[in-house]
């Protein structure tokens, strides 16, 4: 826990105040901020671990200059400071990996709606498709106008359906079975 400090205070004395008052207050304040970070970030060990460190690597590079008086409200103000940062990252790569995600919809979409079946047109679904959703359940028949009609995402569909994407791509997969096979005996 407290390693870091005799990696950053070499010397025994740093501008009047001295090395033990330094590990002093960090013994005294370290399971406090901890345990601040680790409320905030939601139990999330890791995060709070590392946040919490940062947090007395800062207060050991400024000890010179911080007033002794204040040093817990400083501690928890650096806390604070800290966490606004380490959230708008984690926003931004949540954003990041939304867009990722969409995109992988988008991809996975294409392949549903451009090779999903093996030599049927989207013309020969059409061409048959009151005589295909007689044969579809109601379910099968929700999905197909989804997949087909209103060409919505991946994510569009599971949210519509409440349904997981796992869940989802199982109905797909026996859409286009059935649809494969009605087609076929049709053409």
């Amino acid at each position: 826990m407290l390693i870091f400090l005799g990696i950053l205070i070499s010397n025994e004395n740093r501008g009047g105040k001295s090395r033990a008052e330094l590990e002093h207050v960090s013994e005294q304040y370290y399971l406090l901020i901890y345990k601040y970070c680790h409320l905030k970030l939601q139990a999330n060990e890791s995060d709070s671990y590392d946040i919490t460190n940062e947090v007395f690597v800062l207060l050991c590079e400024k000890w010179d200059i911080l007033e002794k008086e204040n040093i817990k409200s400083w501690l928890y103000r650096t806390a604070d400071n800290i966490l606004k940062e380490f959230f708008r990252k984690h926003k931004k790569r949540t954003n990041e990996l939304k867009y990722i995600e969409d995109l992988d919809d988008y991809m996975a979409n294409s392949l549903i709606y451009e090779q999903s079946f093996e030599n049927i047109s989207e013309e020969d679904i059409e061409i048959y498709k009151d005589e295909l959703l007689d044969e579809l359940s109601d379910k099968e028949k929700k999905l197909f106008d989804m997949v087909f009609s209103e060409k919505l995402s991946y994510r569009e569909i599971c949210e519509r359906l409440d349904i997981s994407r796992e869940n989802l791509k199982k109905r797909l997969y026996r859409l286009r079975q059935k649809i494969t096979e009605s087609v076929y005996t049709k053409v």
